[in-house]
């Protein structure tokens, strides 16, 4: 269990996650799987139920996963990102607010909330001190804005920020930057932002308080921008027993009734963008799969209707998919599309020896449906032997024996699913329309045969 608390001093601050002195992380690693009885994210909601009344005042946010969710959610904190663009921060703060309160409703047909952890990346009504500069007496005085922050900055924090000055050991060759800056009894009261001095171009020194006035107000904590724009992030996570894809699709509803005010946008981002171009991008595979297989199919029966035969059986074998991740509970995701992939060549190659066994019989002599009989239960043994095997090696990655095996539940029972349907259907509707669609194929065969020279 490590944690930590406010800014460290330094360069340091930049790894930190925390905003500032109000924020605080405490990061926790449990005890290997086989030593607990529960899930991450069923630890992660009993802690959340626990201190949810204990500390009032308080907003606390939970992410599962570390560092491999945000490898998955590619950089987001949370699975469901919306980015709100617009350069007015009032603006985007009040539309960010918005956007939260209506996804903090969202609930489920079971009336369970969809979303956990709803949070607006922009911290606001942080206290900070504005520094209004009289642009009339500094342009008197030859200084301009930029000359008077530099001022102000090198005194309180030093010039490493604005202008380095590096520093080469003449022992060691090791190089330093050497920051020099008021002392802290000089700056530890906001009197003392007053008496800061400027020094103007001609070598005079003037006070900051003759030159500007110095205010009390507040703002955001961290202002982010993305394509030069400022951008607010509003994530979340998903609840437990919810899918990416219904809370996407709940969280894309509310921005299509939302609309964002004039000169911004809003829209999702993260693992859900990601999500959408992994199953677009994978749908393409797939159809370009297909089609390669049918084209090879075709080249080497050179014939059309034998590959159709072949390949009919791979819709059915989705169907098993569908089935089989409806049945366990599972969500159709990246893995298990690549699953539905791995599927297709297994049942296009059983397909392969039923086929070709009967096209093989039939040269021999043996009419339709003694061939389409002899195939069935000659190539039943090999077709049964790959599809057991296969389905066999992949039932422990299919119940999540061993540690980090979530991840490939989707593809093993996806794979599994579809080839037990598929199965069936090779060994039965396959040579069911072997039989029906012979009556386009013996014309054309006829035609071929009669332009052939007769052997001699």
């Amino acid at each position: 269990m490590i944690s930590d608390s406010g800014l460290p001093l330094g360069r340091t601050a930049i790894f930190s996650a925390n905003t500032g002195p109000h924020a605080g992380n405490l990061q926790v690693n449990l005890v290997p799987k086989a030593a607990r009885s529960f899930s991450d994210v069923q630890a992660a909601e009993k802690v959340r139920a626990t201190i949810r009344d204990a500390l009032p005042g308080t907003q606390l946010y939970f992410f599962v996963g570390g560092i491999v969710k945000r490898i998955l959610n590619f950089g987001s904190s949370a699975p469901i990102d919306v980015e709100i663009l617009g350069y007015d921060l009032e603006g985007g703060s009040r539309y960010a607010a918005q956007v939260a309160a209506r996804m903090r409703q969202l609930t489920g047909r079971n009336g369970r909330p969809l979303l956990t952890d709803v949070q607006i990346s922009r911290e606001e009504n942080y206290p900070e001190l504005d520094v209004v500069v009289d642009r009339e007496k500094a342009g008197t005085l030859g200084l301009n804005e930029t000359q008077v922050a530099q001022s102000v900055l090198a005194t309180l924090s030093g010039s490493t920020q604005f202008a380095p000055t590096p520093f080469t050991d003449p022992t060691t060759g090791n190089e330093y930057f050497i920051n020099v800056r008021m002392d802290d009894r000089f700056r530890s009261h906001v009197n003392d932002l007053g008496e800061v001095f400027v020094t103007t171009p001609k070598g005079g020194v003037v006070s900051l308080s003759s030159l500007a006035r110095i205010e009390r107000s507040s703002g955001p904590v961290l202002i982010n921008r993305k394509y030069l724009q400022r951008i607010v992030d509003v994530t979340a996570n998903v609840a437990p027993g919810t899918d990416l894809g219904s809370a996407s699709a709940a969280v894309q509803k509310v921005l299509d009734d939302l609309r964002p005010p004039e000169a911004f946008t809003a829209q999702l981002s993260g693992q859900t963008a990601a999500q959408r171009d992994a199953f677009r991008g994978l749908g393409l595979a797939a159809l370009m799969a297909i089609a390669l297989v049918y084209m090879v199919l075709a080249s080497q029966f050179r014939s059309l209707l034998d590959p159709l035969v072949i390949m009919f059986s791979v819709p059915l074998g989705i169907s098993g998919v569908f089935l089989v991740l409806w049945l366990t509970g599972t969500t159709l995701s990246v893995n298990s599309f690549m699953g539905i992939i791995m599927m297709v060549g297994i049942v296009v190659s059983n397909g392969v020896l039923l086929v070709d066994f009967a096209n093989v019989l039939r040269e021999r002599g043996k009419d339709l449906i003694e061939a389409t009989v002899e195939a069935g239960r000659t190539r039943l043994r090999p077709i049964l032997m790959t599809t057991i095997a296969t389905i066999v090696g992949l039932v422990p990655m299919a119940l999540g024996i061993g540690e980090g095996s979530e991840t490939n539940l989707p593809l093993a029972r996806a794979v599994i699913g579809g080839l037990a349907v598929s199965t069936v259907f090779t060994l039965f509707l396959v040579p069911a329309l072997y039989s029906l669609l012979d009556r386009f194929r013996r014309p054309v065969e006829q035609e071929a045969s009669e332009g052939r020279p007769a052997p001699a």
